[in-house]
């Protein structure tokens, strides 16, 4: 009898342990997963014969990606310059921020190809931004006055397109 009354005791509680952990649910919540610095610098190394590099600056938010300080004139004129921010666990709401109006921080709209535009009141120019998974931003500068994704941005959005989260 005794140990039926263990036996008893044990299966309740693993049963409690099933209801608690599923909160109501039924089961638990999908993870997902966040893009880490690492894997867009290899997606960029894969995808184009050279990883990008890390910011000098260290950022609470984000990693900051590029091709440096002085890229070359044919990586120039093969990408543009740009910039790939990638959110920090916790940071979320940092992408939010990328993706506001930096004058009146209003959120930018985004067009139908998921490309949300600013004009840079300081150059003139459009400047591009297209998030990729849950943490991972592109920022792409124009050079343009004309809001107009080139083949420049088109190599960059391919790059990206296949990041996990």
């Amino acid at each position: 009898m005794r140990r039926a009354a263990v036996i008893a005791l044990a299966l309740a509680g693993v049963l409690a342990l099933e209801v608690t952990a599923g909160c109501g649910s039924g089961q638990s919540e999908p993870q997902v997963e966040l893009a880490t610095p690492g894997q867009v610098i290899d997606q960029f190394k894969r995808e184009t014969g050279r990883p990008l590099e890390r910011a000098a600056m260290e950022d609470e938010a984000f990693d900051q990606l590029s091709y440096g300080l002085n890229p070359s004139k044919k990586l120039l004129d093969r990408y543009g310059i740009f910039s790939v921010y990638v959110a920090k666990k916790g940071h979320m709401e940092a992408v939010s921020s990328l993706l506001r109006d930096k004058a009146t921080k209003k959120a930018l709209e985004r067009d139908s190809e998921g490309v949300y535009w600013e004009l840079d009141s300081n150059s003139g120019t459009w400047v591009a931004y297209k998030r990729y998974s849950r943490n991972v931003v592109l920022v792409w500068f124009s050079g343009s006055t004309a809001r107009n994704a080139d083949t420049r941005w088109a190599r960059l959005d391919r790059v990206l397109t296949d990041l996990p989260g």
